[in-house]
C-alpha cells in the first residue's frame, strides 16, 4: 500500500479535529477528558482552528476497527471541511496496523492527516508517515500480549476453582472465596431450585417451548440482568440447558453454546474438564440432556408466534452452517426468518433473499425468461378478439 504525503494549504489557517477513545477507565488510563485537553492545547499551539470533536468512551479498539466506531463515524461524516486529525496517541486510533492504515487511508481522501500530541508525529511528512506506521506494529504487539496475558490470568484463576468476574448464569451467582481472595461460583437459592425444574423435565422428554410456558405460568424469577416481570423467552431456556455450568464446568465462550455439544470447556493438564462443586447433574446427565435438547428441537415444537404463516421462499432450500441441516421458516422479533431446528441458528429471511435477487438478475438477467403463446379459438368471432386483445 503507498502513501502520498498530503499538502496543507498555506495561505489560510488550518482545520483540525480532535478525537478520544478509551475501552475501560482504570487509574492507569488517560481519559477522553485528558486527550481531548491535550489534543486542544496542541492545535493552540500550532495556531490551528479546532473545528470538531469526536469521541468513543468505552470503545475497544482490538475488537472495533475504527470505521465500526460510532465516534469516528462522525468523525468522517463530518461536513466540515478539516485538515487534520489530531490525536493523544496512534493506539487511541487503531490497535492493529491494517486498520491503522485504512484510517489513514480513509483520511487522505478527503486531504487530511494524522498527529498525535504523545508521540510528535506529523503525517503530514513521509518521516512522520513511516514512525507512525512502526508506532501501530508496536501497538498491535502490546494489544496481543495483553490478551495473552488476559487469557492466562482467567485459566490460572478457573484452575483454582475461582471465577474471573462477569455475570453468572442463571441460578448461580458470585460468592466470596471462603479459603482466599478473589471470588467463586456459587448457587443462587432463590433460583437453583427452578433450573433442577428445566433439567427434569429436558431429561423426560419435553420440549423446551413447553419449558417455557411452564416458567411464565408458574411464575419463575426473570434472570438478574433482564427487567422483572418480563416473560422468558425460547432462547434464555434454550441456551441456559447448553451451558456447561450445569455440570459444574466452566466455558470458555458461550457464544457458541447452540452447538451440539454445547460450548468447549475449560479442562486440566490430564485433557479433562475442570469441574467445580456448584454443578446439579454429572457430565455424563449433562451430555444426555445436550442429546435431548437436540433431538427435541424440531420446528413443530416452537412457539405458535415462530411457526406464524410466512413465506415458504427458500425454506428447506439452505443448508445451516454450523450442523449442515435444512433450515425451516418461522420469525424472529417479528421478521421472517429461518431457523435450524437443530442447533437454534437463525438468518434474517431479507438480506439472503435481496443477495440471491441480485445474483440471479446478474446471472440470468440477459436470458428469456418467457415466451408468449396464443390459442386461436374455432369460433371466428372470438378468434377476431382474441387477436385484438
Amino acid at each position: 500500500m503507498t502513501h502520498a504525503a498530503v499538502a496543507f494549504p498555506t495561505m489560510t489557517q488550518r482545520a483540525a479535529v480532535l478525537y478520544a477513545r478509551i475501552s475501560v477507565s482504570t487509574e492507569e488510563s488517560v481519559s477522553v477528558q485528558r486527550q481531548i485537553a491535550s489534543a486542544r492545547k496542541y492545535a493552540s499551539a500550532r495556531g490551528w482552528r479546532v473545528v470538531g470533536e469526536f469521541i468513543d468512551d468505552g470503545v475497544s479498539a482490538t475488537r472495533n476497527k475504527p470505521e465500526h466506531r460510532p465516534g469516528w463515524r462522525s468523525l468522517l461524516g463530518s461536513p466540515v471541511p478539516f485538515d487534520a486529525v489530531v490525536v493523544w496517541k496512534v493506539d487511541r486510533l487503531a490497535r492493529r496496523v491494517i486498520d491503522f492504515l485504512h484510517a489513514d487511508e480513509t483520511l487522505q481522501a478527503r486531504g487530511a492527516a494524522i498527529v498525535c500530541v504523545e508521540q510528535s508525529i506529523d503525517m503530514t511528512t513521509a518521516e512522520g508517515r513511516a514512525f507512525a506506521q512502526m508506532l501501530a506494529v508496536f501497538g498491535e504487539m502490546e494489544a496481543a500480549a495483553i490478551s495473552s496475558r488476559i487469557t492466562a490470568a482467567r485459566a490460572h484463576l478457573i484452575s483454582q476453582g475461582r471465577i474471573p468476574g462477569g455475570l453468572q448464569p442463571y441460578g448461580w451467582c458470585s460468592v466470596p472465596n471462603p479459603q482466599g481472595p478473589g471470588y467463586v461460583r456459587g448457587q443462587d437459592p432463590e433460583r437453583i431450585e427452578w433450573v433442577r425444574g428445566m433439567v427434569d423435565r429436558v431429561l423426560r422428554g419435553d420440549t423446551v417451548y413447553s419449558i417455557q410456558k411452564w416458567l411464565n405460568t408458574a411464575g419463575a424469577p426473570a434472570p438478574r440482568t433482564r427487567q422483572p416481570g418480563r416473560p422468558w423467552g425460547y432462547s434464555s431456556v434454550d441456551v441456559l440447558m447448553r451451558n456447561p455450568v450445569l455440570a459444574g464446568m466452566f466455558p470458555i465462550n458461550s457464544r457458541n453454546a447452540y452447538g451440539p455439544d454445547g460450548p468447549e470447556v475449560r479442562r486440566g493438564e490430564d485433557g479433562q474438564p475442570i469441574v467445580a462443586a456448584d454443578g446439579i447433574i454429572t457430565v455424563k446427565q449433562y451430555r444426555a440432556v445436550l442429546y435431548a435438547i437436540t433431538h427435541k428441537a424440531h420446528h413443530s415444537a416452537g412457539n405458535k408466534d415462530s411457526r406464524r404463516a410466512t413465506s415458504p421462499l427458500l425454506a428447506l432450500l439452505v443448508t445451516c452452517r454450523t450442523c449442515e441441516r435444512l433450515m425451516y421458516r418461522c420469525r424472529n422479533v417479528g421478521k421472517p426468518s429461518l431457523t435450524c431446528a437443530h442447533c437454534g441458528l437463525m438468518v434474517t429471511m431479507a438480506p439472503l433473499a435481496d443477495y440471491l435477487e441480485r445474483r440471479l438478475v446478474n446471472e440470468r438477467g440477459s436470458q428469456r425468461m418467457y415466451r408468449r403463446t396464443l390459442d386461436v379459438p374455432e369460433d371466428p368471432r372470438a378468434s377476431r378478439k382474441a387477436r385484438r386483445h
